[in-house]
């Protein structure tokens, strides 16, 4: 049986930010994602946690204030030592949470930049930002996100962020695996399921298009959840979408996996 996650940065949103933990739990999610948990009140955020015996799955790393850092800023050169503070941040708020997993932003490349000085900063980086994490015992992802959504991001496309994953060469740094960022920037869903789920650290999904329930669109998750069962993968299945009206009455898909 998969294992999902909600996103309640995005679901549940019909409630203060603390009752979306119980929500999320009373129907059935054994996780939820707290993207950016900045500026909350972690010590009741994590009485949530203990309250509904869910776990957080995951945090990213801040977004930054301007346009090359508003997705992050592990790729910006020049901004190796705001991303450290950011990271600590991001480190020190998923401890707080019993979290164990930061997704690092790499943020935007600016017209005209070097995309190879962009892939050296990200792989400095990722290898500094691992020997921290891992002394707390974390690990740290890094996501491929489409460009539709996020014009000029850095990272893109399951192919480019394994390979800087190996050339990183740091056991406790995987690939965040989201469906939605892949179908819309690669498309053959099935066939990068094939390629790339085993080396992948998480998995995410939403519907295509428009970000939605994964219960219609181009995208048949019923076969996709299924190729996920077959391989026998075992890690977090994060829903992170926005749901078109109340997110109880969108949870249709999820109750054959006892969520609804």
């Amino acid at each position: 049986m998969l294992k999902f996650s909600s996103c309640i940065m995005m679901m549940f949103t019909e409630l203060p930010l603390p009752e979306r933990i119980t929500a999320a739990a009373d129907v059935g999610f054994a996780g939820v994602e707290i993207q950016r948990p900045y500026g909350e009140d972690l010590d009741e955020l994590a009485r949530r946690l203990e309250a509904a015996g869910v776990e957080c799955t995951l945090l990213n790393t801040p977004y930054g204030d301007t346009e090359a850092t508003k997705f992050g800023r592990a790729a910006i050169p020049g901004e190796e030592a705001a991303f450290a503070d950011d990271l600590k941040l991001a480190m020190d708020s998923a401890e707080a949470l019993g979290c164990t997993r930061v997704h690092v932003m790499s943020g935007t490349v600016p017209e005209g930049g070097d995309p190879a000085t962009h892939r050296q900063t990200l792989l400095s980086n990722l290898r500094a930002g691992a020997v921290a994490a891992s002394a707390r015992g974390m690990t740290l992802h890094i996501e491929p996100l489409n460009l539709t959504d996020n014009p000029g991001y850095f990272l893109v496309g399951q192919a480019m962020a394994h390979s800087i994953v190996e050339e990183a060469g740091m056991d406790n740094v995987g690939v965040q695996f989201d469906l939605y960022h892949a179908q819309m920037s690669e498309g053959f869903i099935a066939n990068k399921i094939g390629r790339f789920l085993a080396k992948s650290a998480y998995v995410q999904f939403a519907g295509v298009p428009g970000r939605h329930e994964p219960d219609n669109g181009e995208m048949n998750y019923e076969f996709l959840f299924g190729m996920l069962e077959d391989a026998g993968y075992n890690g977090w299945v994060g829903a992170e979408y926005r749901p078109r009206g109340e997110t109880l009455a969108g949870l249709g898909w999820a109750k054959k996996y006892g969520i609804g």
